[in-house]
């Protein structure tokens, strides 16, 4: 890498280059955090930087966790960082791929391989992903930490988040809530507001016509409403009715920010706005709550909407 192309804004001891962040000589504990903190205000900060920097900081002064805590960075991110940092030294880093590609496939051992064909046939992350599974290869283990569970009111805890790359949740229905209206305008614009231009969300609810209005009525910012997507499931109905038709599907409102990539969504049934998958259900012992949603179509959107390493968020 030319030197023409390295900052050193994060102290002398620090070098910023597109795919690396080089350390030179022997950093203080001091000159670490220092950098740190420097790092955790760039918005835009390489996957990289926290990655060589976490790494380098770790080998000399121990964990990382009370830094991260300290400036309200996740562990679990930068912890993803790392792996990928060390899966590939510094002279491997293809600079036209985007530490995304490379984070696709660390885990494989001929990583380098599908790099060179992404970086050869010009793939997305999405593409690259998708031809590896299918190339039988089954999905590469990726480290995972336990997700974060906080008992908090949604209100106090949404502003405190960073950003993410999907917001997947489930709000109480109008079933549970006196003014619905006054709930979902108190609860899903700053919430929208916490997902990246690049991300996606997902939002459960009831499919009660003042509850779908309450929600169509909010601004959503920068985030497109794309659909109103339909779960419907045959092995169990809402309550019933002598007036009115009996419900067997829940709304989800799919938004999508403004440089949203294409969905990673190869699987033909699974394209549709219909999504059919049955509902958790108490006699095989997997139901825990009335309004439970099966862990297929979580899992399903998750895959549709984001990398190992993203962010998910779900403020209930």
């Amino acid at each position: 890498m030319n030197n023409k192309n390295s900052l050193q804004i994060l102290g002398k001891n620090f070098s910023l280059q597109p795919n690396a962040l080089i350390v030179k000589g022997k950093p203080t504990e001091a000159a670490y955090e220092e950098a740190f903190k420097l790092l955790s205000r760039i918005e835009t900060a390489q996957g990289w930087w926290w990655g060589d920097l976490a790494n380098a900081r770790e080998k000399s002064y121990g964990s990382l966790k009370v830094l991260a805590e300290k400036y309200g960075k996740r562990m679990g991110s930068i912890a993803e960082c790392q792996r990928v940092s060390k899966a590939y030294e510094v002279s491997m880093r293809i600079e036209s791929l985007s530490f995304n590609h490379h984070q696709i496939a660390a885990a494989l051992p001929d990583r380098m391989t599908w790099l060179r064909r992404a970086e050869k046939e010009g793939w997305t992350t999405a593409e690259l992903a998708k031809q590896i599974r299918l190339a039988g290869i089954l999905p590469p283990h990726f480290e995972s930490f336990e997700p974060e569970i906080v008992k908090a009111d949604c209100l106090a805890w949404i502003p405190k988040q960073d950003i993410c790359d999907l917001l997947l949740t489930d709000p109480p229905y109008s079933t549970e809530i006196s003014d619905i209206e006054a709930f979902a305008a108190s609860w899903l614009p700053p919430a929208l507001k916490k997902v990246k231009p690049t991300g996606r969300a997902y939002v459960f609810i009831g499919a009660y016509p003042i509850e779908i209005e309450a929600y169509l009525k909010i601004n959503t910012n920068t985030m497109t409403l794309a659909n109103v997507l339909v779960w419907a499931y045959q092995n169990t109905l809402g309550p019933s009715s002598d007036l009115d038709y009996n419900l067997n599907w829940q709304a989800v409102l799919y938004y999508r920010g403004p440089e949203a990539p294409k969905l990673d969504c190869p699987i033909l049934i699974e394209q549709f706005s219909v999504q059919n998958v049955n509902a958790p259900d108490g006699r095989s012992g997997v139901r825990y709550s009335a309004w439970q949603k099966p862990d297929d179509l979580a899992e399903r959107f998750i895959r549709h909407s984001t990398k190992p390493g993203d962010l998910v968020l779900d403020p209930f």
